[in-house]
Parts: structure tokens; C-alpha cells; sequence
């Protein structure tokens, strides 16, 4: 039987991409259209639209947004509107909100995952809140995780 892959990107008219060979380093990233990471980021996102980090990429601070694909390495809190997918390369360290969750065999999550919808929460509690939620020491956190080359050392 052959697996079927899930598609959550959504169809947009304009497309941010952080290339693999890039480490940006911001205080927040924030937008509406679709961003695709393959590279290193340190900083926290806050988008309207989606984001997806390839296999090649990660991030190192919270992430907001309304669709979430992660087939690389995130270290910090993830709040989602709708969906995030975890594909078989994923590592999520920290924490996890959304609505709903999808996953692929290998996908690894060290932390913890709440689930919400409207009739537990809204999605517009503040990150310290849904921080203190998950029950996870973000002060482990730091901000010196990223060696000048390569990715994490933490991963």
C-alpha cells in the first residue's frame, strides 16, 4: 500500500523563502503571506498565513501561525490556529497548541502538546500564558544555540 503524503500548504499569491545556506537572526518575523524556512532562524514568527520549515531548516524561538509545516528542527513554543504537520524528519523541542495535529511515522516531539478548540480556549491567549500551560522551562531556552555554521548543536 502506498502512503499517501499530506498537503496543508495553501495556495497564496506571494511566498518569503529563507534559503538554506541563510541564518537570519530578528526579534520577530511577523507577516501574512506564505514563509518557507530552509535555513536557520533565530527569532520568534507571528504569521497570518503559513509557514513551513523544510528538512533543512530551523528555528529557534516561538512560532504563531495559522497553518504549520515542520519537516526540519524547531526549539521554543508552537501556537497554531488550524494545523501543524510534523513530516517523518521533523524534531519539535518545547511546546505545542493547535487545534489540530498531524503527523508523520519518525516525527519526534520532546515537550509537551495542547490541544485546543473553542470550546476549551480561544487561539488569542498570550504566549506566556500557553507557555505556562505546557508545563515546559523555556528558560532552557537560551539565545547562543546556533553555531556560525550548521545546524543546531542542541538538536
Amino acid at each position: 500500500m502506498k502512503k499517501q503524503k499530506v498537503e496543508i500548504m495553501p495556495e497564496v499569491a506571494s511566498t518569503t523563502v529563507i534559503g538554506k545556506g541563510i541564518k537570519l537572526e530578528a526579534a520577530k518575523f511577523t507577516g501574512s503571506d506564505t514563509v518557507i524556512i530552509n535555513g536557520t532562524y533565530l527569532g520568534d514568527i507571528d504569521l497570518d498565513g503559513f509557514l513551513k520549515i523544510g528538512e533543512t531548516g530551523s528555528v529557534i524561538g516561538n512560532i504563531r501561525a495559522k497553518q504549520i509545516e515542520i519537516a526540519g528542527k524547531t526549539k521554543g513554543v508552537v501556537i497554531c490556529d488550524a494545523t501543524v504537520y510534523l513530516t517523518a524528519t521533523a524534531y519539535v523541542e518545547g511546546g505545542i497548541a493547535t487545534q489540530i495535529l498531524k503527523t508523520d511515522e519518525g516525527a519526534r516531539i520532546n515537550g509537551q502538546c495542547r490541544m485546543v478548540n473553542d470550546q476549551t480556549e480561544t487561539m488569542s491567549l498570550e504566549l506566556s500564558e500557553i507557555e505556562g500551560k505546557l508545563n515546559f522551562d523555556f528558560s532552557t531556552l537560551g539565545d547562543a544555540l546556533i553555531p556560525d555554521k550548521g545546524l543546531p548543536t542542541v538538536f
